[in-house]
């Protein structure tokens, strides 16, 4: 299936793309500190470069990545905040716009993902369904990933795994300290997760993108036959199955292991975020 960079292409060519594969890519990120190791636009360019790797197996076009409007980062320098309703007011404009132009799947594939952006996306999408017009999706990444144990975090393993995959000139591990303790990595570099210097490597990141990829695939070919967001509704109750209070989830996306350390990380998040 043939698939395009809108902002790469001539009137003709979008044309044709949605006459046989009508989907639309739009990838959220932001323009954020990602510890000292890692780019500030790394969620904009991990998204995008999911968006592209699944609009290689459904066909469609691939939007620029919207790096503006992201709230609810992390309280570092070199980075951007916004209030929501900035990107709550450009999903409305933008949604129906998309289905204008003729597509029938807008995938919403977020790589800055705090909680409150997850709920924004998938109340907007669930409005831009109940209009008619076409099926939007609003998903982070990890939604289609917590098979891999991959939860979301913020400059850890994963993040850096995929950068490492996909840009790699991008990620300088020797800018962070080794051995550090996670709470350490948080209140220092901003990091939440596992430590990107000992566990983070380029053939992790390639898994987590083919899976990423093919899992958001399937999802938006089934849309496209039914005609319906069923497909989208079941990652949204898996997703939200996978995120259920767990001693698992706690280890694996925080790397934290004991009570009094979950309380000192939850403490210097409901202070600083």
């Amino acid at each position: 299936m043939k698939s395009i960079r809108f902002e790469e292409s001539r009137p003709e060519q979008v044309r044709e793309v949605i006459a046989s594969a009508p989907v639309a890519y739009v990838p959220l990120g932001a323009l954020e500190w990602h510890g000292e190791h890692g780019p500030l636009g790394l969620d904009g360019l991990k998204a995008h470069a999911l968006c592209e790797a699944a609009a290689g197996l459904t066909g469609g076009v691939v939007f620029p990545p919207v790096f503006w409007g992201a709230f609810d980062t992390m309280p570092f320098p070199f980075t951007f905040h916004f209030r929501r309703r900035g990107i709550k007011r450009l999903l409305r404009e933008a949604l129906p716009q998309l289905a204008a132009m003729g597509f029938q799947v807008i995938v919403l594939l977020s790589g800055h993902y705090p909680a409150s952006q997850i709920r924004l996306l998938r109340r907007e999408c669930r409005r831009c369904n109940r209009q008619g017009g076409a099926l939007a999706l609003g998903i982070p990444e990890q939604a289609l990933a917590t098979d891999l144990d991959y939860f979301g975090d913020h400059a850890g393993m994963w993040e850096t795994s995929i950068m490492l995959a996909i840009r790699p000139e991008l990620i300088a591990l020797s800018a962070m300290p080794a051995g550090l303790s996670t709470l350490d990595r948080l209140r220092r570099f901003g990091v939440m997760g596992q430590d990107p210097v000992s566990k983070a490597d380029a053939e992790k990141g390639r898994q987590a993108v083919e899976r990423i990829a093919r899992e958001l695939a399937a999802v938006v070919k089934r849309a496209l036959c039914e005609k319906s967001d069923r497909a989208f509704e079941e990652v949204y109750r898996k997703f939200d199955r996978a995120l259920r209070p767990s001693r698992r989830l706690v280890r694996e996306a925080l790397d934290v292991h004991s009570l009094g350390e979950l309380i000192r990380y939850g403490l210097w998040v409901w202070k600083n975020l």
